[in-house]
C-alpha cells in the first residue's frame, strides 16, 4: 500500500517473508498488470522487486516467487545468478489442475504445475522440518527371551547377548508406549540412522554364521531409556534384517523435511469462495499461502506480499498472528482488498478461518502515495477527445514536472500536426517525467508540498517515518 523505498526505509531487515506472486507474463492472466512484457521487461520487473526484497529480510528470512512454467527456468537462472546459488533454499512443486481435466483440449499438454522458487537471506540458513507429535500406534510389539543367551561376543566395543530363534517371542499387541517398534534396517537408516549403521558395520556380516532371526541385545544404544536394542537378523527368504525400539524419550515430536511437492488442486477448485470478493485467476487458496507461512514465520513475523491483490496473503497473515505488509499499484485496492481485510476483522469464515479458529479481531493501516504526475497520467487516459487533452495539457504546463530532455517551445509546434486522440495522448504522457509520479517523503514540509496535506495526513507520514520533528 505504500512505494517500496518507503516499505525499506522503515522495514530494511524486519520482514520474515516476503511472497512475490506475480503476473505470470503468460498474455492470459487476470490481472490488470501487463501480463505482456517482453521477456528481459519481466525478468527486470522482478529483479527490481528481489533487490529490495533481499534489503527487507531479516537474516533468517526468505522469499517465495511463485510462477508458472512459462518464465520459471528463465527466473530460476536470473535468481541463482542474482542471490547465488547457495541461497537456493529448493522449488516447491505445486499441483494446481488436477491432471485429467478435459478443458484444454486445443493445448499441447495439460498445464497443471506451478513453481514456488524459495531463496534464503542467509546462505547458512537451515530449512525448518515438519514438526510432529509422537504417537503410540506403531509401538505394537512385545519382545522376550527365555534363559541365558546362546552366545555372547564383543562387538563395535559392546558386549552382545545372542539368542537363537527358539528362546525368542515376538508378538502382536495393542499399541502401547510401553511396547517397541520394529524397523527394517533399508535404505537411508543403513547410513543416517545410529543404529541402522550398528547393524551394517557388526550385525549384518553375521548373516551366514547364525540362524535367520536370532536376536542380539546390543547394550548402551538408543534413546528410549531400555538401556539396549534388539536387533534381528533376517526372516527366512528376506534381504533386510531390523532392529526393536521403545518410544524415544529424548523428544516427544519428531522432526521430518518437507517433501518438495504439494497438492491443491481441491483448494484451487474452490478458491473463488474464498475471500468474499471474486478475482478471477491470479487468486491463491488460503490454504497454501497458509502452509508457508506457517513453516517459515513465526507468530508476530512480518509477512510482505509485493502484488496484493485480492489480499490473500494478508487475510492469511492476519487469521495466523503474523504482521503483514501489502502493496499494490491497482484501482481495486479499494473495491476488493480492503474490504476484504475489513471482513477478515469481522470474523468471516472462508479459507482457513475454521481451521485456525479465527474468530475476528485485529486492525490495519491503509495508505496511499500521494499523486503528482500521476494525476495527470489518470486525466490523460481518461479524456475521450482533443478538447480534452488540450485542457489536461494546460494544467501540466502549471504544475507538472516534464522530462528534463524535452524542449517545450518545439513540442508545442508539432503536437497541433498530431491528428488523432491516440497520437496526442501518446505525446503527452511521454513528456512526463516517470519518476515524478507520486510526490516524495523529503519534500514533505516543502511550502508548496505542505499546503496540499491535511494535518492529520502530515502527523501520520511523519509517525510512520519514526520523524519526530512532526510529533
Amino acid at each position: 500500500m505504500i512505494a517500496l523505498h518507503s516499505i525499506k526505509r522503515r522495514y530494511a531487515g524486519k520482514v520474515k517473508m516476503i511472497y512475490v506472486d506475480p503476473p505470470y507474463n503468460t498474455n492470459e492472466d487476470g490481472f490488470a498488470y501487463n501480463d505482456r512484457f517482453s521477456r528481459s521487461a519481466w525478468l527486470t520487473f522482478i529483479k527490481n522487486r528481489v533487490d529490495i526484497a533481499m534489503d527487507l529480510l531479516e537474516d533468517t528470512g526468505v522469499i517465495l516467487l511463485q510462477v508458472s512454467f512459462h518464465q520459471y527456468p528463465y527466473l530460476r537462472t536470473l535468481l541463482d545468478t542474482m542471490l547465488g546459488e547457495n541461497r537456493h533454499v529448493f522449488d516447491m512443486n505445486v499441483l494446481v489442475r488436477h491432471p485429467q481435466r478435459n478443458l484444454t483440449v486445443d493445448k499441447p499438454f495439460n498445464d497443471v504445475m506451478e513453481y514456488t522458487l524459495i531463496y534464503s537471506k542467509n546462505p547458512n540458513f537451515e530449512m525448518p522440518k515438519q514438526v510432529e507429535e509422537k504417537k503410540v500406534d506403531k509401538y505394537n510389539k512385545i519382545v522376550s527371551v527365555n534363559g541365558k543367551p546362546d552366545e555372547i561376543r564383543e562387538m563395535g566395543g559392546k558386549k552382545v547377548e545372542i539368542y537363537f530363534p527358539n528362546k525368542i517371542s515376538v508378538k502382536k499387541a495393542d499399541p502401547d508406549k510401553n511396547n517397541l517398534h520394529r524397523e527394517t534396517v533399508r535404505g537411508s537408516i543403513r547410513e543416517k540412522n545410529s543404529s541402522g549403521r550398528y547393524y551394517v558395520a557388526n550385525i549384518e556380516p553375521l548373516i551366514e554364521k547364525y540362524p535367520a532371526s536370532t536376536l542380539f541385545k546390543v547394550p548402551d544404544i538408543g534413546d528410549d531409556g531400555l538401556g539396549f536394542r534388539y536387533f534381528e537378523l533376517p526372516k527366512k527368504n528376506l534381504k533386510n534384517g531390523a532392529y526393536y525400539q521403545g518410544m524415544p524419550q529424548s523428544s516427544k515430536v519428531t522432526k521430518k523435511p518437507y517433501p518438495n511437492f504439494m497438492d491443491f488442486v481441491e483448494k484451487y477448485n474452490s478458491v473463488n469462495n474464498e475471500g468474499v470478493y471474486s478475482f478471477r485467476n491470479g487468486k491463491k487458496p488460503e490454504a497454501l499461502i497458509g502452509k508457508y507461512i506457517d513453516i517459515f514465520t513465526d507468530i508476530d513475523d512480518i509477512v510482505l506480499d509485493f502484488f496484493m491483490g485480492s489480499a490473500t496473503t494478508q487475510a492469511v497473515a492476519m487469521k495466523m498472528g503474523r504482521r503483514f505488509i501489502g502493496i499494490e499499484q491497482m484501482d481495486y485496492i479499494e473495491t476488493i482488498s480492503v474490504p476484504r481485510l475489513q471482513k477478515v476483522i469481522e470474523g468471516e469464515q472462508g479459507g482457513i478461518s475454521k481451521d485456525v479458529g479465527w474468530q475476528g479481531g485485529g486492525s490495519f493501516v491503509y495508505a496511499e502515495l500521494m499523486e503528482k504526475n500521476q494525476g495527470y497520467l489518470h486525466d490523460l487516459q481518461k479524456a475521450t477527445n482533443v478538447k480534452e487533452l488540450m485542457r489536461v495539457y494546460d494544467r501540466m504546463k502549471e504544475n507538472a514536472d516534464f522530462d528534463f530532455r524535452l524542449d517545450l517551445e518545439k513540442f508545442e509546434e508539432e503536437l497541433p500536426k498530431l491528428g488523432s486522440v491516440e497520437e496526442r495522448r501518446k505525446e503527452l504522457v511521454r513528456i512526463l517525467d516517470k519518476n515524478q509520479l507520486y510526490y516524495n517523503y523529503a519534500n514533505i514540509d516543502d511550502a508548496d508540498v505542505r499546503d496540499l496535506i491535511t494535518d492529520s495526513d502530515y502527523q501520520f507520514n511523519k509517525s510512520f517515518y519514526n520523524d519526530k520533528d512532526g510529533e
